[in-house]
């Protein structure tokens, strides 16, 4: 996915859900700070576009039905996602788990709209560091690729993203496992990743050549824990109306981080 057509689903969300503003929870919120060239691959192979609605943070009790119709209108199998390749799913808060303050970092990625020139439509996406919490704390193998490539290429450090964890993180009350033993995953993945005898090329005696990271890297992955799907009561939720395919982007622009609070 790249930042175009994130800025496609941004808008087809807005305007489905009349509201100016969404939530970019999942791993393409990170197209909210980096455009695709300065992100490794694995960062931006995902089809799929995680968004809770602003009102689902403002307005709680009204967000379930906004989901439904993210996932008929814009989900997987739609007519959306026939047209463009890619798709929507409607996330709630409380499937999620990231670190305290996050509503408060979150990254303004803002799609022109010939409907609303004045203000656009914005998708308020995930703080990078903050992704990177919620994806180490996850746990599936993939979230640990996702967040180990961001930290080989240097556009996170291990060591925030270890600093943001012990911040405190704000758990969702649907979330049953072991809190200590989870975080404790987390953290000694972290510590391997940031060891520099696991993660800085080592020479091979045999060819001269630097040795691939990769080795290192996948020998962390083993043994990860559950998903926090499995941890947590969600419910798979329908699919199918249609939407009207949107206008082309002028190209969306990037501001940094609104207040959720004010």
């Amino acid at each position: 996915m790249n930042r175009d057509e994130l800025g496609r689903a941004i808008k087809a969300a807005c305007a489905n859900l009349d509201e100016p503003r969404v939530i970019v929870l999942g791993s393409q919120s990170i197209l909210g700070s980096f455009d695709i060239t300065a992100l490794p691959p694995a960062a931006f192979l995902s089809r799929e576009v995680d968004i809770l609605p602003l009102s689902g943070i403002t307005d709680p009790p009204a967000v379930e039905d906004k989901l439904l119709l993210l996932d008929a209108r814009l989900g997987e199998g739609s007519p959306f996602h026939m047209s463009f390749g890619f798709y929507v799913e409607g996330i709630h808060k409380d499937v999620v788990v990231l670190p305290r303050h996050w509503e408060h970092r979150l990254v303004h990625f803002i799609v022109d709209d010939d409907t609303s020139t004045l203000y656009g439509r914005t998708g308020l996406c995930l703080d990078p560091v903050d992704l990177c919490v919620s994806k180490t704390i996850a746990g599936r193998e993939k979230d640990y690729e996702f967040v180990a490539a961001l930290v080989a290429e240097q556009l996170v450090r291990a060591a925030d993203i270890r600093a943001r964890i012990d911040s405190g993180i704000e758990w969702p009350p649907t979330y049953t496992e072991n809190k200590d033993l989870c975080l404790d995953r987390a953290r000694n993945w972290l510590s391997s990743l940031a060891d520099p005898t696991a993660t800085s090329a080592k020479e091979d005696p045999a060819s001269n050549a630097p040795a691939s990271v990769a080795a290192d890297i996948a020998t962390a992955l083993l043994g990860h824990p559950r998903s926090v799907e499995q941890m947590l009561n969600s419910k798979n939720r329908g699919e199918n109306p249609s939407t009207s395919a949107a206008p082309p982007d002028t190209g969306p622009t990037r501001e940094a981080g609104p207040d959720l609070s004010q």
